[in-house]
């Protein structure tokens, strides 16, 4: 492919703190450049170049739309998540979370999920035997466990990572170094002898069930107003109806009224806590590199 061949010509070598700030704007215009000539290969390149300089929520975002036009869902999907977690507040988090959900939702609709895989300083990273010359990874999958393969200048490490339709399975690897030391964020080789996979952690967190509780809820809101709605338009009819009389007509008019203020506040009342919630459980998700 070519965005994997272009970004592994790219000097591997990870920089500085001092040169963060310059490398990043150096390889951000660059990438910025191609997209304006609509050269997405060469601006993701440039744009993950960028990354190893200093990942920003506006890199993230930038590589997750290139890839979306490049028809790489799965690395769009992992690029607006890390966008979403560097700037949860952003005024765009919504928009990128209703494109998380979507291409999730495609994936589970598919029986696939996705596979998230950081390794920094990583040499070659392969998936199932699949190699990939850069990470991160990602890419979605049919359910099942995966052999995963980082190799870095100090050495191989490996894991196994289960998936699950529908859902995100990250893992994040870390260099191998003498004296071996555990990494935070692999699974530990005392868990996979145990039979334990790097997606296992604790049920349905507060977040997510708030997420339910609220969408939950809006919906509720919304249907409520829709009906308000139609016994508002109802009387409203009514209103007009010349056949009767002047008294009946203004009563209607005004039981039209009062239904309407209520049935306005509650559909949107309903659409914000409906998108409220749909946010909080794209973001009770597993976060980019963490299990």
């Amino acid at each position: 492919m070519i965005v994997p061949l272009l970004v592994s010509l790219i000097v591997s070598t990870l920089p500085g703190e001092a040169e963060g700030e310059a490398g990043y704007a150096d390889y951000f215009a660059r990438a910025e450049a191609m997209a304006a000539k609509n050269e997405d290969a060469a601006a993701i390149a440039l744009y993950r170049e960028a990354e190893r300089f200093k990942g920003t929520p506006e890199s993230a975002t930038k590589l997750g739309k290139a890839y979306d036009k490049m028809g790489d869902a799965a690395s769009a999907t992992l690029y607006y998540r890390l966008a979403l977690a560097r700037a949860p507040e952003a005024s765009t988090a919504p928009g990128l979370a209703q494109l998380v959900g979507t291409h999730l939702g495609k994936a589970g609709a598919e029986g696939k999920g996705l596979v998230e895989v950081f390794a920094p300083r990583a040499s070659k990273v392969s998936v199932q035997g699949r190699e990939y010359p850069a990470a991160p990874v990602a890419l979605f999958a049919t359910p099942g466990e995966y052999e995963v393969e980082a190799v870095f200048p100090s050495g191989k490490k490996s894991t196994r990572l289960r998936v699950k339709a529908g859902q995100v399975a990250s893992l994040s690897f870390e260099p191998v170094q003498p004296p071996l030391l555990s990494t935070e964020q692999a699974l530990p080789e005392a868990a996979i002898a145990k039979g334990l996979t790097s997606d296992e952690g604790p049920s349905a967190n507060v977040l997510r069930i708030a997420a339910i509780i609220a969408m939950g809820v809006g919906v509720a809101a919304g249907g409520a107003g829709i009906y308000l709605g139609v016994d508002s338009g109802n009387d409203a009819a009514q209103a007009r109806n010349t056949a009767l009389p002047r008294s009946e007509r203004q009563a209607f008019a005004n039981s039209a009224n009062a239904k309407a203020v209520p049935a306005n506040a509650l559909m949107i009342g309903g659409a914000a806590a409906l998108l409220a919630g749909g946010v909080m459980f794209i973001f009770s998700l597993p976060e980019p590199g963490k299990k």
